[in-house]
């Protein structure tokens, strides 16, 4: 019996950016308006959260887990500042291996 070699999963990352200048009417995301002096300590709560979801997986895999695919969702994630999102990403980074040919949106 010929057997498939196992492989690994694909995990997909969404990360959601809450804040937008305007509401949009036909919009169902959980987004807000008028919040974005939280932006600075949303991104420090992201990447911690980033931290403890590669540090699961990590433990329930075995090693580094690998993404094939980094999602940020809102909102409008362009609202973060450069320094908010490197944070961000720094989180991704050290928790999770991107595949070399990783979607990125």
């Amino acid at each position: 019996m010929k057997t498939e070699p196992m492989r690994q999963p694909s995990l997909s990352l969404y990360l959601h950016i809450p804040f937008c200048r305007h509401r949009c009417s036909y919009c169902d995301f959980n987004t807000y308006t008028s919040l974005s002096s939280l932006q600075a300590d949303y991104a420090t709560a992201l990447a911690a959260e980033v931290a403890q979801a590669g540090e699961l997986a990590r433990v329930h895999h075995g090693h580094k887990p690998a993404a094939h695919t980094l999602f940020f969702g809102g909102g409008t994630p362009s609202l973060m500042t450069p320094p908010q999102l490197a944070q961000i990403l720094t989180a991704v980074s050290h928790n999770f291996t991107l595949h070399p040919a990783a979607e990125i949106s």
